[in-house]
């Protein structure tokens, strides 16, 4: 990189670090604005994309540095936690991965990043998120039995509703680890899809900008993903012998995540079939109304997914 380059991606990263610091700050001071948290991977991917990892790293830790000096030297991990998934993605746009490699990739580096942010708020508070929750729900819970007595309910129903809570409570806990990768594919989506917008509207040549996620409607998983599912409910059952984890928390989490990632090819296959025969929007509403509002909606939409992962309803290409 000749000294011309090398100062203009310098400038670009102060510019990235000084607006994701700003981000970070604002966060801090207006709670209520906590939404921009999803947005501080942004510049540095754009950054990364652009001039190549070391600059991102650079910016990374250069705004960490600001925003640790200007508040608290542990709200420096609101950005180095996020920088995680922009150093990633930009390093992978920048080498131009497909866009399923950069998606995989970024919320690979989301799912530890939100790992990491667990375990450092355990560290600093001593009580993990287990913990935190089980007590903000055990304490929900009392203030909701206690109001329930007092206007006069029936004991049985008292009792009732306490154990529904309880098992409610829970399943919540148990399924932390599903909210976990949820959340950081959730993460990666919106920072891929704003990225890839932001790089077009500053003039980005067409064949320079990562591609764009493939439409809902044409998402197919690839064949072997069939195989990596049985083999992965194999070793799950494999677990109940070996006392390894909990092996309820496991299957519960396994069936989610699985249901989950079915659920999103059910819908694909929904509105695949919606388009081809050119469904009014009225139909649509009516159809995702049902799906979505009926109690074995959820699971209807995953079988349906499910259905398409082994007999290709609609005969398209997959990986």
């Amino acid at each position: 990189m000749d000294t011309q380059k090398k100062t203009r991606a310098l400038i670009e990263a102060s510019l990235m670090a000084a607006i994701a610091a700003i981000l970070a700050i604002v966060h801090t001071y207006v709670p209520f604005l906590g939404f921009i948290l999803y947005f501080i991977p942004v510049p540095f991917i754009i950054l990364g994309k652009r001039h190549g990892i070391g600059f991102s790293i650079l910016s990374v830790i250069t705004a960490a540095v600001i925003v640790g000096s200007l508040t608290q030297p542990l709200t420096m991990f609101v950005i180095l936690l996020p920088g995680i998934i922009a150093v990633v993605m930009g390093y992978m746009m920048n080498k131009q991965y497909s866009a399923s490699m950069i998606f995989l990739g970024g919320s690979i580096a989301a799912i530890l990043s939100l790992i990491l942010s667990n375990s450092l708020a355990t560290a600093v508070s001593g009580m993990s998120m287990y913990q935190i929750l089980n007590e903000v729900f055990t304490e929900a819970g009392r203030m909701q039995i206690e109001l329930m007595q007092s206007i006069g309910m029936d004991a049985a129903n008292v009792e009732q509703k306490r154990i529904e809570m309880e098992n409610m409570t829970k399943l919540i806990l148990m399924i932390i680890p599903t909210l976990i990768i949820m959340g950081g594919v959730f993460f990666t989506y919106i920072n891929y899809v704003l990225t890839v917008f932001i790089l077009k509207r500053i003039g980005y040549k067409a064949e320079t900008i990562p591609p764009k996620l493939p439409p809902l409607k044409e998402l197919r998983l690839p064949r072997s993903f069939l195989m990596g599912t049985l083999l992965i409910i194999i070793l799950t059952a494999l677990t109940r012998y070996l006392n390894i984890v909990h092996f309820d928390t496991l299957v519960v989490n396994v069936f989610l995540i699985f249901q989950f990632i079915f659920f999103i090819q059910g819908l694909a296959v929904i509105l695949f079939f919606m388009s081809v025969y050119k469904a009014s929007k009225l139909l649509k509403i009516v159809i995702f109304f049902f799906l979505l509002f009926n109690p074995m909606g959820a699971f209807m939409v995953a079988m349906i997914g499910l259905t398409d992962s082994f007999l290709n309803l609609r005969k398209l290409q997959s990986e």
